[in-house]
Order: structure tokens, then sequence, then C-alpha cells
């Protein structure tokens, strides 16, 4: 049985660590092992997500194509709004690491109180985007103008998903909570272990084994909202019984909302920044559909293709804007300072590293999708190089940016973003490609300014260091 508070035990080793965090010697963020220890679990946690929607698509592929397409359709919306799931999660993470590095870990101010809010937040959040979503699946997915089949597969599998937001928001800031105070690897165990789960689940509720019901595309939906409720569960179990810190009774035990307008300020244009890549890729596909499929093909072919370098930019995006918090926490600049140099280092030499195979067989890759049409090789093989071109000035922005959003300071890019994708990416692939006559590869290097634009801005405002005196 848990004991109702922390004993004499627990609130020295807390002093102890308080202790050490003022004097900067809790953690050291330059080092490479502490950049290591906190993102390899960040990437395997995503590497489980990426391997299992293929494990989805396996099972789902057996319904046949209309299913597919459903899915298909259902997974850009979903996308999409997956960014309003960070406003809580990047907000919780920013307050609460700055409060583990300061060694204010108590009240309603501290880690432990933040914490509670955060969760209060974000399980309002997740009910409201819930049912919104639940509401409009229907009308969503009829702006797409598919098949009538297609229509009732894709809202059969978008109620439930929808509806999974619900538990998914308070999933999230449980996870930050975690990772702000250095643990990754809790959340990757629970992270692995749904989708193992969300994987075995899939073919019983799909297909009715056991005697189960049929229930289709909607069974892969229902696998995935169980799995999400009992990954929030697990969670929050695991975050009464660790020792996280810092004093964590009951996260239902209310602390006021004093936080929530911090939350929101930091989370909002955080979520806004994720929200607007994927909402403005929907416009330009519909520039790239009207040269026909091979466009459509080659810009697919690649984004998937590439997919494996968002493994280790997240896992550097997390480990850098922790630990900056924490610095920030202890007043240690010059921390933050050699975890840039360290980090940008790693984040370099893994984007060349990846680069060159990519480079050397960037034909070859996408024949492995589609060999049989000359025009998607060509296609792809420029679209693959021109984004490893650019993707070398991302791996100075991606730290940039971390530091920015480990700071609070989540406005700048969130305007960069907004003014890359909205003002310079869409106008700018129209303008090259229709009127000026480029065609397809038009938009290709359209998108590379947007980006060189977009990472430009962010070293500015970095070098500026007004994030260094975020309040949060």
């Amino acid at each position: 049985m848990r004991a109702p508070g922390p004993g004499p035990c627990y609130a020295a080793a807390v002093e102890a660590r308080a202790a050490s965090t003022e004097v900067g010697q809790y953690v050291d963020p330059g080092a490479y092992r502490s950049i290591w220890e906190l993102g390899w679990p960040v990437m395997v946690n995503m590497g489980a997500h990426t391997l299992f929607s293929l494990v989805d698509l396996y099972w789902i592929g057996a319904l046949g194509t209309n299913a597919i397409a459903a899915v298909s359709l259902c997974g850009n919306i979903m996308f999409s709004m997956f960014g309003l799931t960070i406003i809580v999660q990047s907000g919780a993470l920013a307050m609460i690491s700055r409060r583990v590095g300061a060694g204010s870990l108590e009240g309603a101010d501290g880690a432990e109180g933040i914490s509670a809010q955060a969760v209060h937040l974000s399980i309002l959040l997740g009910i409201v985007v819930a049912t919104l979503g639940v509401l409009t699946a229907q009308p969503i997915m009829a702006i797409f103008d598919a098949s009538a089949e297609v229509t009732e597969l894709g809202t059969a599998y978008l109620w439930p998903m929808m509806a999974g937001f619900a538990p998914m928001f308070p999933g999230m800031a449980l996870g930050a909570i975690f990772t702000a105070t250095g643990d990754t690897r809790t959340p990757m165990y629970v992270g692995v272990a749904s989708n193992l789960l969300n994987g075995v689940l899939d073919p019983f509720l799909i297909f009715g084994w056991s005697g189960l019901p049929a229930l289709g595309v909607g069974g892969a939906a229902y696998a995935s909202l169980i799995c999400q409720v009992l990954g929030t569960l697990a969670l929050w179990r695991l975050y009464r019984d660790r020792d996280m810190g810092f004093p964590h009774p009951h996260l239902l035990r209310w602390y006021g909302a004093d936080a929530w307008g911090r939350l929101m300020r930091i989370g909002v244009p955080r979520g806004l920044a994720a929200l607007t890549r994927p909402l403005s890729t929907l416009f330009l596909l519909k520039v790239i559909a009207t040269f026909g499929p091979a466009g459509v093909a080659a810009f697919g072919i690649t984004v998937r293709s590439l997919s494996p370098t968002w493994l280790y930019q997240g896992a550097l995006i997390t480990a850098v804007s922790t630990l900056t918090g924490q610095s920030l926490g202890r007043k240690d600049l010059d921390g933050i300072r050699r975890l840039v140099a360290s980090s940008t280092r790693m984040s370099v030499l893994t984007s060349i590293a990846i680069a060159l195979p990519y480079w050397i067989w960037a034909r070859d890759i996408v024949g492995i999708f589609e060999k049989n049409t000359l025009e998607v090789l060509v296609l792809g093989e420029t679209f693959i190089r021109l984004l490893l071109l650019t993707n070398l000035s991302t791996a100075f922005a991606l730290i940039w940016s971390a530091v920015m959003n480990g700071a609070g300071d989540t406005r700048p890019p969130m305007v960069l973003a907004i003014a890359s994708n909205w003002l310079i990416k869409l106008p700018l692939a129209y303008a090259l490609a229709i009127p000026l006559g480029a065609g397809v590869e038009g938009i290709w290097w359209a998108m590379a300014a947007s980006i060189l634009f977009e990472n430009a801005g962010l070293w500015l405002w970095y070098r500026r260091d007004r994030w260094m005196h975020a309040e949060v």
C-alpha cells in the first residue's frame, strides 16, 4: 500500500537532489552521455510507433484497396490534429524542467503543483477535442469527395480514433512530467508495450478472431483506443509509484488553475507550429496533383523513405529541450552553450551519416516502392537529394528550436513556421510550378526554399538570446 506522503528518507533525497542542482552538479548538459541517455529512449519509442503503423497497415491491407484509402485519408487528418496534443505537453516540459533544475519542487508553483495542473488541463482539453472530433468525423471525411464506400469506412475508423484524444492528452502530459525530470525510459517502456499490444489486438478486432465481432477498419481504431487508455493508466500508476524527485500526491488533488494560462501561452504556439506543416502540405498536394499521379507518388515515397531521420531529430529535440529547461532553472547558461555545441555536433554528424546512402542510392530507394514509372523515379530522386541538402541546415536549426522550446520561448518558432509554410512555400510553389512552368520540380524547390528561410530565421532569433529571459 502506498504511503500517504513522503517520508524522512524521501525528504532527504529531495534535499540532496535540490542541493546538487543549486551548485550545477545534478547533470552536465553539455556531456554527450547526458544527451544520449535522454535521447535514445525517445528514438526507440518513436521507432516502435513507426513500426506499428506498418503492422497496422498490413492487417488493414487484407480488407482491400478501399480500406487502405480510407485509413490513409484518416491518417492525414490524425497527423494534422496530433499537433494539438503538444499544447500541454510542451508547456509542461518547459515549466517542470525549469523547476526541477531550480530545486523548486513543492507547492502549487513547484514541480508537483505544475504537474497536477498540467494533467488537469490536459484532461479538459482531451475531452473537448475528442467530443468535437467524434461529432465532426463524418463531415470531415466528406471534404475529400471520396467514394461512398471509402467515406463510410473512413468515418467508422475516425470515430474511435477521435475518441482516443481523450486519453491521449493526459498521456502526453504525463510523459512530459517524466521527461522533465530526466526520465525518458518510463514513457518508452509504456509506449513500446502499448504499440506491441496494439499490433496483437488488431487482427482480433478487425477479423473477429476468437469469436470477437469483426469490426473491419473500425477494429483497428478500437484497438488503438484501448491501448491509448491502458497506456495513459499505466503512466498514471507509475507516476504515483516512482520516485520522481519531488513530492507527487494523487494527481486529482486540486492545486488551482493559476498555471493554466502559462501552460497555454507556451504550448499553443508550439501546437500551432506543429499543426501548420501538415495542413499546408494538404494544400500543396492539391497543386502537385494537377500534374498527375507521378508527382503525388514521388512525394509520398520520399516522405516515407526519409522517415528514419525523424527518429534522431525527435530524440535530440526532446533531450535538448529538457536539458535547457533544467539548466535555466540552475541559471547555468554556460551549460546551455556546451549543450548546443555538443548536440549540434551529434545532429550534423548523424545527418551526414544518414544522408550519404540516401544520396548515393536515391533512385534505387524510390525504385523499391515504384520501379515501373520513369517519371516517379526522376522526381523522387530529385526530391530526396534536395531534401538531404536542406536537412543539413535543419541539423543546426532543430537544436536552436529545441533550446527555445525548452526555455518556453515558443512564439518565434511558431511565427517562422507559419511564415515559411503559408507565405513562402505555398505561393512560391504555385508560382514556380504553373506560371513559370517548372512543374513538380518547381514545387520541390519551393519546399527547399521555405525550409532554408525558416532555419535562417531560427538562427537569427536564437542569436538574440531573448529565450534566456522567457518567464515560465
